[in-house]
This record gives C-alpha cells, sequence and structure tokens, in this order.
C-alpha cells in the first residue's frame, strides 16, 4: 500500500464542527484534537505553518489562535453596534463555506475570507503579534459586498506562486449565473476580479463548490431540494487568465423526474475523479424512508463520467438536513462530515480511500473515526486545494530495470533530493533507479518550490520479475516432412512458465524487438515457421507489468496414427427426425481412441474441426454433446511435455433414418379393414396399441378397429440398429348434418340453393341421387327451377349413408294489377302442387293479415280486404309447407 504524508503542512490540522479536531502530521491515520473551541454548523476553515504547526482557524464569526482562544480583534460580527465594535454584520456560521484563509508569500500575514448575507470580506493577521499568537490587525474589509454571494474555493496561479479565490454571485431571477475569479498576488494586491458568466450555468446559494488540485477544473454542488436539473456541474478553469468555460452538468438521477441533489463535492489527488455527497429526495407517493443520502465517483477522464458511475455508499431513511461536506487530506483520502443537521451532530466522520488507484477499487468506512465527545456538524475546514497535488507519481517497479521517478507539484521546483529507501540517493528532479532486491521502498522526496521545502513520502513496490525456463521446444505435428508447419506459438506457456494465468506472451523473431517491444509477431495464434527449427523470441510480461526475455525453437515432425475407426450414431439421437444430424458424445468417443491406440492418460486427446484448427488448438470441441451432420474431426494427441503426438482424421457418421411412409390419419370404410405395410427397406418392425403394447412384430398389419396407433420401424446400418416411429389414428366416418339450406331467387324464374354441412370429411351433392357434384363441405345449385326437390349428400368415399332433406322452390309474380282486365289480376304461387301446400298468409306493410288462401280457390288473391280493394302499396306472404317449412316473399299490387 503507498501512501502520502507530509506533503503540505498548511493542511495538518483540521478544526471544524463541535470543539472537534482532527491532525495528520506525517501520519497516515490522523489523530483526534480535543481542546478546539469552534463551534461550525456548516463552514469553517484552519490553516497550519510549514512545519505543520497549528495557526489559525474560523467559523466565519470569530478567528482563533493556536492556543483555541479567539484571537486579538477576532470577533468579525456583532448584534450590537457599539463604540469601538466591527460593523453590525450578520453572522456567516450559517453559510455552506463561509471562509478560507490564504497565506501572503514570504511573509506573516495571512488574509482571512469570509463569507456571508453581506458579502465577501476578508481580514488580515499578523501571526507574528501578540508573542505569535496574531492579531487581527484590520478586519471585514470589503471585497465584494452586494447580496447574493456565495460558495468560495482557492487553487495557486498558473505561476504557482499567487492565488485565485473563486465565489459566486446570483442575478436578479434569483439564479446564481456569474463567477467571480479574485488573483490575490504574492504582495498582497487583490486584482479586479475576472468575471466568466453567459455559460447557461444555473447555480444555488446552498452548496459548494471546489477547485480540482491540478487547477484546471471547478466543480459546483448546488443543493435543491425541488430541481431536477442543475445540481452537479464542472467547468474547465485556465489558471493563467482565471477564466471558466466548458460546462458541463453531470448526471445525478437515471430516473424521470427523480430529484437527487448534490451538497459538496471533492476531486481525487490526481484530479482525475469527482465524488459527491447527495440527497435523494423521495419521489410524489413514496413514504419519507425512501430519502437517501449517496456518496458518487465520477471518472472525468471519460466523454460521459456518468456512464461509469460509482455508488459508493447509500444510506436509506436519511434526514434532507443532514448532508454534509467532503475534503480532501494531505494522506490521499478524501474525508466526509456526518451530521444529522446543522445543530444535531455525530460522534464520526467516514473516509474514502484508494480514491486515485485504477488498479483497486475506491471504498467508503463510514463512522470510520470517532471524535469521542466532540461533534462533527456540516462542514470541513476550507482549504488551498492546490495544497493536495504535491505527490511522488510513481508507484511501482520491477528488479534490476530502471524506475522512473516523478514528483508533481503546483510551483517551479528549484531544488530536489530524492530517497529511494534503498541507500541511494539522486538531486536529479525526474530521475531513473534501478533496484536490485524486490519488496516495499520508503521513498521521499523533498522538494523546494517558492523558497520553501516540501517533502512527502510514498511506498515503492518492487516486483519480481517472470521467471522462465529457457531453451524450451515447441514441437508441432506435420502432415508431410518439410518441416514447416504452423503453430499456436501461445502453446508454449506452459513450457517456460508456471505462472501461467498471471501473464501475457508476446512473440518476437530477433532479440533486438523483444528488448524493444517493437515489430511483435501479429499472428502468434497461427505462425508458420519461416525456416526449419527457427528460433523464436518470447517477452513475458507479469500482472505487475514486469517482463522477461527468453527464446524456444519451432520444430515440425510427420507422425502418423494408424486410421482410426468411424464413430456412428443414429439420426434421430439429437431426438430431431429428418434433420440428418446426429449426436456424438464426445468422451466416448475419446474412449474409443484411447482403447485403439492403448493410450494411457485420455486428458491428451483432443479433437478440433480441422487440420490447421487441431495444429493451433483452437476451437477444441470440448463440450461431450456433438450434434452434427456427418463429418470428419481432426484428433490432436498430445505427449506428456505438451508436444504435438500426431493429428489425424476421424469420421463421424450419421446413419439414415428407417423409412416410415404412413399417414396421420385413416379412416374405416364400413366393414373393409385398413391394411398397412412397413417400409421393406426397414430390417425390423412393430406395431403397438395405444398403450404401447405390442401386438404384432410383422411387416404388414390388419387394423379392424379404430384407435391410436404406432409403428416402429428399425434398421441396422453400420452395426448399429436405429430406429424411427410414427403415430396415427384410424377413425370412423361420422355422417354429416346440414348446417343452412339457403334458397336465393337467381336470373327469369329460378333459383340458386346454397347448402352447407357439417362434417369431418369432403362430401359430394345431388338433387336427383344419380349425379352428384362438389368436393367440400358446401355446393350451389344454380338457376333452379320451381318445384319440390329432395338433396342428396354423401362423403366422398361413400362409407357413410347418405343423407338427405327435402326443400321447395317457390314461384311467384312480383306483382300483379286486380282492375278485371284478364291480365295479372290475381297473384298466387307457382312451381308447387298444392297438396304439398298447408296455408298462404298475406300481410300489409303494417304486419295485418290481409287474407288466408284457400285451397279451394288454388291459393290465389284478388287484392282485396274482405269486400274492400286494397291500394297500391308492397305485401308480403308467409307460405307454410306440409312438411312444416315456411318462405316468405313480398310482392306489389298496382292499381
Amino acid at each position: 500500500m503507498s501512501f502520502i504524508s507530509n506533503s503540505q503542512n498548511e493542511t495538518n490540522n483540521w478544526i471544524f464542527g463541535e470543539r472537534a479536531g482532527l491532525n495528520f502530521t506525517a501520519q497516515q491515520d490522523p489523530q483526534v484534537i480535543y481542546n478546539s473551541q469552534l463551534v461550525a454548523p456548516r463552514g469553517c476553515s484552519s490553516i497550519s505553518d510549514r512545519n505543520g504547526n497549528l495557526l489559525i482557524y474560523t467559523n466565519g464569526d470569530m478567528i482563533f489562535n493556536k492556543n483555541h482562544n479567539i484571537m486579538s480583534n477576532g470577533i468579525l460580527v456583532s448584534l450590537d453596534n457599539v463604540p469601538g465594535a466591527p460593523p453590525p454584520l450578520v453572522t456567516n456560521r450559517d453559510f455552506d463555506q463561509n471562509s478560507i484563509i490564504v497565506p501572503i508569500a514570504n511573509s506573516n500575514i495571512y488574509y482571512v475570507f469570509t463569507l456571508g448575507p453581506n458579502g465577501l470580506y476578508y481580514s488580515i493577521v499578523d501571526i507574528n503579534l501578540q508573542n505569535g499568537l496574531g492579531e487581527v490587525t484590520i478586519k471585514n474589509i470589503p471585497l465584494f459586498t452586494e447580496n447574493g454571494v456565495a460558495k468560495i474555493s482557492a487553487v495557486h496561479h498558473a505561476d504557482g506562486k499567487s492565488i485565485w479565490l473563486m465565489t459566486t454571485k446570483k442575478n436578479d431571477d434569483n439564479q446564481f449565473t456569474s463567477f467571480y475569479a479574485y488573483k490575490i498576488n504574492t504582495n498582497g494586491t487583490i486584482n479586479d476580479p475576472v468575471i466568466s458568466n453567459n455559460m447557461g450555468y444555473k447555480g444555488a446559494m446552498e452548496g459548494s463548490i471546489k477547485f480540482s488540485p491540478d487547477g484546471k477544473k471547478l466543480a459546483c454542488a448546488n443543493f435543491q431540494l425541488e430541481n431536477v436539473q442543475n445540481n452537479l456541474t464542472t467547468f474547465d478553469f485556465n489558471n493563467e487568465t482565471g477564466v471558466l468555460s466548458n460546462k458541463f452538468n453531470l448526471q445525478t438521477s437515471f430516473v424521470f423526474f427523480e430529484v437527487v441533489t448534490a451538497y459538496s463535492v471533492e476531486f481525487s489527488q490526481d484530479s482525475k475523479y469527482l465524488y459527491a455527497n447527495l440527497l435523494r429526495q423521495p419521489m410524489q407517493g413514496e413514504p419519507s424512508s425512501t430519502r437517501k443520502h449517496l456518496l458518487y465517483k465520477y471518472d472525468l477522464s471519460l466523454v460521459n463520467p456518468a456512464g461509469n458511475l460509482e455508488v459508493l455508499y447509500e444510506e436509506s431513511d436519511a434526514p434532507d438536513n443532514g448532508i454534509a461536506t467532503l475534503q480532501l487530506a494531505n494522506n490521499g483520502k478524501i474525508y466526509r462530515a456526518i451530521s444529522q443537521s446543522s445543530s444535531i451532530g455525530t460522534d464520526y466522520v467516514g473516509f474514502i480511500y484508494n480514491i486515485d488507484n485504477e488498479e483497486t477499487q475506491s471504498t467508503y468506512a463510514h463512522n470510520a473515526i470517532n471524535l469521542s465527545a466532540n461533534e462533527s456538524r456540516l462542514g470541513l475546514p476550507n482549504f488551498i486545494q492546490s495544497y493536495f497535488r504535491t505527490r511522488i507519481l510513481t508507484k511501482k517497479g520491477c528488479i534490476n530495470n530502471p524506475v522512473f521517478f516523478e514528483v508533481d507539484t503546483y510551483a517551479e521546483i528549484t531544488a530536489i533530493e530524492w530517497d529511494f529507501g534503498d541507500g541511494n540517493t539522486s538531486n536529479v528532479i525526474s530521475p531513473t533507479h534501478t533496484y536490485n532486491s524486490i519488496g516495499n521502498f520508503a521513498t521521499s522526496v523533498t522538494i523546494t518550490i517558492n523558497d520553501r521545502q516540501i517533502t512527502v513520502y510514498k511506498n515503492i513496490i518492487i516486483n519480481p520479475l517472470p521467471d522462465l525456463i529457457p531453451n524450451q521446444q515447441l514441437i508441432q505435428c506435420d502432415n508431410d516432412t518439410d518441416g514447416i508447419a504452423t503453430f499456436n506459438l501461445y502453446n508454449i506457456r506452459e513450457k517456460i512458465s508456471t505462472s501461467v494465468s498471471e501473464e501475457e506472451l508476446f512473440f518476437y523473431n530477433n532479440l533486438a524487438d523483444a528488448e524493444q517491444d517493437s515489430n511483435r509477431i501479429s499472428n502468434p495464434e497461427n505462425y508458420t515457421n519461416m525456416v526449419v527449427n527457427e528460433e523464436v523470441f518470447v517477452r513475458v510480461v507479469n500482472k505487475n507489468e514486469c517482463f522477461s526475455i527468453t527464446s524456444f525453437s519451432l520444430r515440425a515432425i510427420l507422425i502418423e496414427i494408424e486410421g482410426l475407426e468411424n464413430i456412428y450414431t443414429c439420426e434421430n439421437s439429437d431426438f430431431i427426425d429428418g434433420n440428418s444430424e446426429g449426436r456424438f458424445s464426445i468422451n466416448l468417443v475419446k474412449a474409443n481412441i484411447q482403447n485403439q491406440l492403448d493410450i494411457l492418460d485420455p486428458n491428451t486427446i483432443t479433437l478440433f474441426p480441422s487440420f490447421l484448427e487441431a495444429q493451433t488448438t483452437q476451437n477444441e470441441i470440448s463440450r461431450d454433446q456433438f450434434i452434427s451432420g456427418s463429418t470428419t474431426l481432426w484428433v490432436r494427441l498430445d505427449n506428456t511435455d505438451i508436444s504435438c503426438g500426431g493429428i489425424a482424421p476421424i469420421s463421424l457418421i450419421v446413419n439414415s433414418t428407417p423409412i416410415i411412409a404412413l399417414e396421420d390419419n385413416y379412416v374405416l370404410c364400413g366393414s373393409n379393414p385398413i391394411i398397412l405395410t412397413g417400409n421393406a427397406s426397414n430390417h425390423r418392425y412393430e406395431w403397438l396399441n395405444s398403450n404401447n403394447q405390442i401386438i404384432s412384430n410383422l411387416r404388414q398389419f390388419i387394423f379392424n378397429n379404430t384407435g391410436t396407433y404406432t409403428h416402429i420401424a428399425y434398421k441396422t446400418e453400420n452395426g448399429i440398429e436405429c430406429s424411427n416411429s410414427k403415430t396415427f389414428i384410424i377413425e370412423n366416418i361420422e355422417s354429416p348434418t346440414f348446417n343452412t339450406v339457403e334458397i336465393s331467387p337467381s336470373l327469369g324464374r329460378t333459383s340458386n340453393v346454397t347448402i352447407l354441412v357439417d362434417g369431418s370429411n369432403d362430401y359430394e351433392f345431388s338433387l336427383d341421387d344419380i349425379t352428384y357434384y362438389g368436393n367440400s363441405n358446401g355446393y350451389t345449385f344454380n338457376n333452379i327451377p320451381a318445384g319440390k326437390y329432395t338433396i342428396f349428400v354423401r362423403d366422398l368415399n361413400q362409407c357413410q349413408p347418405t343423407i338427405q332433406k327435402e326443400i321447395y322452390i317457390i314461384s311467384y309474380p312480383n306483382f300483379f294489377t286486380p282492375n278485371n282486365d284478364g291480365i295479372n289480376d290475381y297473384w298466387r304461387i307457382k312451381g308447387i302442387n298444392s297438396n304439398d301446400i298447408k296455408s298462404i298468409k298475406i300481410f300489409n306493410r303494417y304486419g295485418k293479415v290481409m287474407s288466408h288462401l284457400l285451397k279451394s280457390t288454388n291459393y290465389i288473391w284478388d287484392g282485396k280486404y274482405g269486400n274492400q280493394l286494397q291500394p297500391t302499396n308492397d305485401y308480403w306472404f308467409e307460405v307454410t309447407f306440409i312438411s312444416g317449412e315456411k318462405q316468405t316473399g313480398h310482392f306489389t299490387l298496382k292499381r
């Protein structure tokens, strides 16, 4: 595990919350400070001297000295305007980021910037006064005295000496849209602000802003309980000009209309990752227990950082005002304040470790540090962010290989001294050093920047090189004697190394390329040697990126294997009939080869789809159940030293399926039996009833009864018997029944007769029981004259009795003119014998019976109701036949 400590000592002492404090001096884990007098519900800041001794801390309202007393003239706010008191400013303590302390270069002066309802002010502290306890010489100097100024962060200028101080301001719509960057020069003067606006940014009062340690980015957390947008934003920052650009909104929620708002942010020490402390609000209809505190990690090197978002912590049923601050420390961890609200704290602080380690996942430890009687609130100290940048970049190296050392910091390095932890040192800014043993080495570097020294420490891990076995040979099977074959160079892996699962192999044609890692062999899995017994060089790289180089030779030999016996299976062994494929057991194939060739170890037998794949050991057929049509596989035999012991083909043959040419259904026709015969190409036959009982073993069988039967055919081919089966049904035909008979007028005085029957077969139809028509369940006779007819219906096979039905086709005039001129004076039914008629009724349009026609008058109507002439109109009739059948229609009476 690597660590960094004693980097920028100004951040060694943290004073925060309710009399809480942590000391990070040369410690991996901080020590609790017990004698703080600070009460800071939210924001605060502190600073130490270059040696890490506490100097100043503040909650925005009061400035304290290193003895934890209020500094001389250190009360910044007063509720009463009395003579000699400071201006009656409203308290600053309730601002999330209410202060930050900036030292003026090479002096005893510190600027304490405070932020509150009345804007941004600063007070000047001379730390040499009051016997080194410090005194506020001037306080509450206005810098940006407007309402609606919030959030504050600082970072070094590109020159590494002056400081940028950033804050935000709201517009008339109560939205924070502008950023003000103040340059604090080394002589203590403060330039007019560099204003960045018109960027489409809409911030909020609550939340925080943070510079990245490298000064290239600014992140903004906007705590808004009812807003789904603009909760977390990043900008690019030009630390030369002070200008912000390239606004980018980070996604905090992946559910429509879900509010996940950010309270605080912090960068990793390498400025690559952004961590955010967030609150998830219950959606409409959800209980308050769904409110959550969340801790997110974004990778800012990605085009879409939210696409690879990591959720490090999730706390349900959380208070809506207990979300707290994140702050990076000089030990490379990010600490998280834990509180119930600004007025109700907890005894604990959590932290995130492995914050910028790409090889190890970041982890959050909740309630990790017990503050004892003191309490954490919502805030942690606010520091100049570039103080956390200085660090050793080197992480690990390899024995007997040069290790490149580099340190990153915010200012020009004017002097340096490296200690490599093995008794060797260097004063080169970016040296290389070679270790001759493995292990952890406590390295350190002392750099001089801005006329001061900073020392940082880090454990460097020196790892072993891969241990390789030289002078190995990769023997390949060839199909001729020319010594040229195709090799899978990766097959040398187990012969040259015992750590095969943790190493990568790269291959070269000469040693120089292997040493320089250039001109790699591009096709190591299908490499054809260029000369007999060619030497190939391999560079083996382990998981720690350490490498060793060795070489091996390629040898191609012809090893003949006697012809292997074919393997057979049935076509339906894959449980699918007719697809020309079968199922082979690879394990049984190997066992057959093992017995045939008298091989002791079955694990030396492998099968492949082709000769080339067998040579290169690619695409091995390893699954036991292999489904295929007839094919050829290639058997590879390997020796115990992983060299090829021979390659030969083996045929897998799918036998043909026994032929069964039976239908799905058969019909018993009357007393005639059904005779079924098995295919002559088969060798054995079985006929089974519905209870799977064998009722015959003959090729031919006679069926007299209905039922469900199965025929199984067997055929012996290539020494194995294969079978096929077919289930079929024998049934009787049920007599059809009439569904509908529809009589409709056609041209002239004829009609069309459409007949539909219900039944399970095809039928034919007749009107004279002599000539039949049709072959389905319906038929239409066209242009049939009026009269009495019998419809005959029978199945096409004439296996059932014919059914029949009598029908009447009537003819009648569409109009008549009862005016006694001898023409059309009467209306009557035509084409039907009067003996077949039972009654005829005439109705008017209202359904009133106009007349009951009588057989004695030949069923005629003279257009009268009683003795009254009926008017011109349409009339309806109903004919009832002796059979009970009725027919209706209508006609017109004209006068």
